[in-house]
């Protein structure tokens, strides 16, 4: 589906009703992502465009109060969209929130005191196969202050004997296939539902993935 880029209502035609019937076009198949279960990246554009509108509702009544005819077609425009994007956003975030809280997460195996990098298992439903994922977290420093970046590579599937030691049993075939990291801490990650993975799944945990190592060190996650 076409993204909603920064500066997307100077695309165009300069007409007000030409942009709202864009918007409108565009959170249709936003609605249609959603009720398939898919958040990103969507939910990621929507929250920069709430912004982005919120910003200039501000600066486009300061201006106003001098009004030129471009100002008065950007006055519509952001009039008319920001309601819209809040209600869609509104109903991302509730849908992001309830996956994230159906998830259960717990460790696998022991915890070492080096939790920067380590392996995240995933399992959808009733799934009889668990997917692997080598995760990194860089934490950066400047002048706004912390910034994480969070890399998560997939490294196999492997099958899921819930009868067995289940995750035991794929932490101990893992680290006998990948020996670069020699006591890693390995969370299992497991979702009710059997809902997208690259849209909606690896984007939760890659946004949650520095509070659950946290977690897990003070003996928080299951």
């Amino acid at each position: 589906m076409e993204r909603l880029r920064p500066g997307w209502f100077l695309e165009g035609l300069w007409d007000a009703e030409y942009q709202q019937y864009r918007l409108l076009a565009y959170l249709q198949e936003v609605r249609r992502a959603f009720l398939a279960q898919k958040l990103y990246p969507p939910l990621g554009d929507l929250v920069a465009s709430y912004t982005e509108m919120a910003k200039l509702a501000e600066e486009v009544q300061t201006a106003l109060n001098d009004p030129s005819p471009e100002m008065e077609v950007l006055g519509e425009i952001v009039a008319f969209s920001l309601p819209r994007l809040e209600e869609v956003l509104v109903e991302g975030t509730t849908l992001y929130e309830t996956i994230a809280q159906a998830l259960q997460v717990r460790v696998v195996g022991v915890v070492p005191l080096y939790k920067e990098e380590g392996y995240v298992f995933l399992r959808r439903g009733t799934e009889p196969l668990v997917r692997a994922y080598r995760y990194e977290i860089r934490r950066l420093y400047d002048a706004q202050g912390q910034q994480v970046a969070i890399r998560l590579s997939f490294v196999k599937a492997y099958s899921y004997n819930p009868l067995g030691l289940g995750f035991i049993r794929v932490r101990e075939a893992l680290l006998e296939e990948e020996d670069t990291l020699p006591v890693p801490l390995t969370l299992a990650v497991e979702s009710p539902w059997e809902v997208p993975v690259d849209e909606t799944l690896l984007p939760i945990i890659q946004r949650t993935l520095p509070r659950w190592t946290e977690e897990a060190a003070t003996g928080g996650l299951g």
